[in-house]
């Protein structure tokens, strides 16, 4: 039988071959085209976690450097997703998922028609394999160096995906020079939107309408925004890659229907011109939907008091009928003066005249306080969220702001998270919340936008 000699490039034009290729076969094959960026990734910060449970198979990282490097099997991990998914090979990517939280089969089966576009098209698979690669390159520190070395500015405090950015309209990043002219274009357009917008953040009503401006700059990119869509949906697939490299442990129905979602208010602002109020405010509907199948009652996004319970709903990941009750509960019981200024506070879009309040980290705050899964009644959990309430509304009121044209403000609530509500205290008092520090105020928008959220 005949040595197959055809480079990562050349297979592209074969899907049916790259795929059939067994995972070391794959793995070896995409590092033989990406081995700078791959060991970019080798020098990465980790997010961490343990796991004593780790396969005993052998990670992708094992089998390309006989170590494990938690970064390069997190996006080895999402490489292999996008082969799980090319075969339908369903029970391998949710193998390990809990029966619960599974990804259904439909929504597989919606993955593999989406992701069969880009497949069909050698160009358009060999740049998606190439933002897979590179998406997290940022985090090794070097780079930042690197470009330091080149521009003279120091960019080490800035996020990995700016970082990245910077790196590649420097040419720091050779890859991408492999690319088409229009495939690179719409590659760096995905990451100057990953460097402004958090998928995540919107999924949970966590940042605010006007935190979509950089969507409305994305119109005219709509194959852009498809890709980078695609690029994300494999990240959650190799998040936990690092742990477990035989299934897409991440990739649960719950975060599909969250950045499916998302995809969809995305697109509808970059393709089809909805305004930024519009496109946020898809998500709030669609978790009302869910909620009203399981037997919640409506809410009308027109009323100011019904969208703020909206929001705070997306913030706690509400997603049956128990914890939706308990959160409408808590909302109702508020005093009446903490709840007028939460309805005004939650319905701000944002903008130069009357900045919006972004509560960083404020959906971990209220699902931690909360503990909806967790032990204890269910009136110590309402309390717990009546006190999460009281504090994100002083968070939200608080007076000051940055100075400049500043149309969103950011509060950051991690410490607060770390230092009050996982503390055994909190358990016992969580009025404890309530009287905690207000976080510093930053500028996470500056320039006034053409769009207004409207």
């Amino acid at each position: 039988m005949p040595v197959d000699h055809r480079s990562l490039r050349e297979y592209t034009y074969r899907p049916e071959d790259l795929f059939a290729l067994s995972d070391q076969e794959f793995l070896v094959l995409v590092h033989s085209d990406f081995e700078d960026e791959l060991l970019r990734l080798r020098y990465a910060y980790s997010v961490g976690g343990r796991d004593d449970n780790k396969p005993s198979s052998r990670s992708p990282s094992v089998i390309l450097y006989g170590e494990d490097y938690d970064e390069v099997n997190r996006t080895l991990v999402g490489l292999l997703a996008l082969k799980w998914v090319y075969n339908r090979q369903y029970d391998v990517l949710v193998a390990n998922q809990a029966e619960a939280l599974r990804l259904s089969r439909k929504s597989f089966e919606w993955m593999y028609q989406f992701y069969a576009k880009s497949i069909a098209n050698p160009n358009e698979l060999y740049a998606l394999i190439t933002s897979i690669v590179v998406n997290d390159i940022g985090k090794d520190e070097k780079l930042a160096l690197d470009y330091q070395k080149k521009t003279g500015e120091n960019i080490v405090s800035l996020n990995h995906d700016m970082i990245l950015l910077k790196a590649v309209k420097s040419e720091l990043v050779g890859c991408l020079d492999r690319l088409s002219p229009e495939d690179r274009d719409d590659i760096i357009h995905g990451m100057e939107l990953g460097a402004e917008f958090n998928f995540g953040q919107l999924a949970q009503a966590e940042n605010v309408p006007a935190s979509l401006a950089s969507l409305a700059t994305m119109r005219g990119h709509a194959r852009s925004f498809r890709l980078r869509f695609e690029e994300q949906l494999l990240d959650i697939a190799g998040a936990a890659g690092h742990l477990d490299w035989t299934c897409a442990k991440k990739l649960t129905q719950s975060n599909f229907d969250a950045y499916r979602t998302v995809y969809d208010a995305g697109m509808g602002i970059v393709r089809d011109g909805l305004s930024l109020r519009a496109g946020y405010d898809l998500v709030l509907k669609r978790r009302l939907d869910l909620l009203r199948e399981k037997g919640f009652r409506s809410l009308d996004l027109r009323n100011e008091g019904d969208r703020a319970l909206a929001r705070i709903l997306c913030m706690g990941s509400v997603a049956d009928l128990s914890t939706a009750e308990l959160y409408n509960r808590a909302w109702t019981s508020l005093e009446d003066d903490i709840r007028h200024s939460l309805r005004k506070s939650l319905n701000i879009d944002g903008s130069v005249a009357e900045p919006a309040v972004q509560v960083t980290y404020i959906p971990a705050l209220i699902t931690q306080a909360v503990d909806a899964g967790g032990p204890g009644t269910l009136e110590a959990k309402e309390r717990a969220l009546r006190s999460a309430l009281h504090y994100l509304c002083r968070v939200m009121s608080a007076p000051g702001k940055p100075d400049g044209p500043v149309s969103v403000i950011e509060r950051n609530v991690l410490s607060t998270l770390k230092e009050v509500v996982q503390t055994p205290e909190f358990r016992e008092n969580p009025t404890i919340l309530e009287r905690a520090a207000i976080p510093e105020s930053l500028a996470a928008m500056m320039e006034p936008h053409e769009q207004q959220p409207g």
